[in-house]
């Protein structure tokens, strides 16, 4: 193992794809291994913790050559490196067989995990897949071409990635605590700029049905750059969390089996998503209903996939299209459900009832996630 992995790094050649999947594929081959024996892959590694930090100046030492050399550079390097982060969080996860794992690969061939292409929408459990199904991502998503956040994106998925790869190769282990280290700082960024990543494909594509009105804008972060890239865009959210949206709370028609704030993610009037830009004005779903012109955008406006924001935001819109961005059933890893962590159950089966899908468009996500543009049509009798 360790020789594959000096042999991968040594120059960004032909080849380095085939091998950066041999040192992921051992990995998988172990977590499937351990899953025959009823054993989970974490526990594994769990108990190699202490080997792993006893190698950790062989660890630091790959990594300054990994960072170093090619394989930290350009769009398809830097893709590489960020399925290489999505595959260890995947096995740590139990997920490495999920029939939607190989849809985290920009290369393909690159990535041994899942039952199928990277293109191949499908679900778990009996979950229909997408239709269109979902696209396979490209590492030109990861260009960042003036967007700061992708940019960001890009850098921290290649440390880390780059940084797992080390520790497996030298020490056939990752670190527990420094996963989870991972996980967090992730979901501090998702809480600080936007839950979901732009790309100026992304982007572009949404510019092409404006104008628009966005609602649960957060930050602002994908209405400023829709603006500047010529849309024309009027952004509303909320200053603080209001308990009535949460699962089972509301007029909107509340959620599937909670008490009204049982599990909500805040607090009655918690702010949230820090400071805006200015384009973001006050408004909730009652925007909607202002808009009928412009097609609405939505962006994981249920938190973890429970609660009546979205709903209420479509019920109250009058419009013919829809661009809803983050995850979906068949195109989720159910983390907390089969529906995904954006929109609500009720709500997508709304939606599906009341709209026809037309596009679909990969986004670049954090370990976990498989996000998506996807612009929908009203049914017209």
């Amino acid at each position: 193992e360790k020789r594959i992995l000096v042999d991968s790094l040594a120059a960004l050649d032909p080849l380095a794809e085939a091998r950066v999947r041999e040192v992921v594929r051992l990995a998988a081959a172990q977590a499937q291994s351990c899953r025959k024996a009823g054993a989970a892959w974490r526990q594994l590694i769990g108990r190699r913790q202490a080997s792993l930090e006893a190698a950790r100046p062989r660890v630091v030492a790959m990594y300054e050559r990994i960072e170093a050399g090619s394989l930290a550079g350009g769009d398809k390097e830097g893709a590489l490196l960020a399925q290489t982060c999505a595959a260890y969080f995947l096995l740590l996860e139990g997920r490495d067989a999920h029939p939607l794992a190989h849809a985290t690969a920009y290369l393909p061939a690159a990535c041994p995990l899942g039952g199928g292409g990277g293109g191949e929408g499908g679900g778990e459990g009996g979950v229909a897949a997408l239709e269109p199904a979902l696209p396979s991502l490209e590492p030109s998503l990861l260009r960042d071409a003036g967007l700061p956040y992708l940019s960001l994106y890009k850098s921290k998925v290649a440390l880390w990635g780059g940084y797992l790869l080390a520790q497996w190769g030298v020490a056939r282990a990752v670190s527990l605590d420094e996963t989870a280290t991972m996980a967090q700082e992730a979901a501090d960024l998702r809480n600080a700029h936007a839950w979901s990543i732009p790309t100026s494909a992304a982007l572009a594509a949404m510019c092409r049905h404006s104008p628009l009105v966005e609602l649960a804008a957060g930050n602002g972060l994908w209405a400023k750059a829709l603006l500047e890239r010529g849309a024309d865009v009027l952004a509303f959210d909320t200053e603080a969390w209001q308990l009535s949206f949460a699962e089972g709370g509301g007029a909107a028609g509340g959620g599937e089996g909670t008490a009204a704030g049982e599990g909500a993610p805040f607090t009655e009037g918690e702010a949230l998503m820090g400071a805006r830009e200015a384009c973001v004005e006050q408004g909730g779903p009652e925007a909607a209903a202002a808009h009928p012109d412009r097609a609405l955008v939505l962006m994981w406006p249920d938190y973890g996939g429970r609660g009546s924001y979205g709903l209420a935001c479509l019920r109250a819109y009058r419009g013919d299209r829809l661009l809803l961005v983050g995850e979906w059933r068949g195109a989720t890893f159910g983390r907390r459900s089969e529906s995904g962590e954006s929109f609500s159950a009720e709500f997508q089966r709304e939606v599906e009832a009341g709209f026809v899908r037309e596009e679909l468009h990969r986004l670049p996500t954090w370990p976990g996630s498989l996000d998506h543009v996807a612009v929908w049509r009203r049914r017209r009798a």
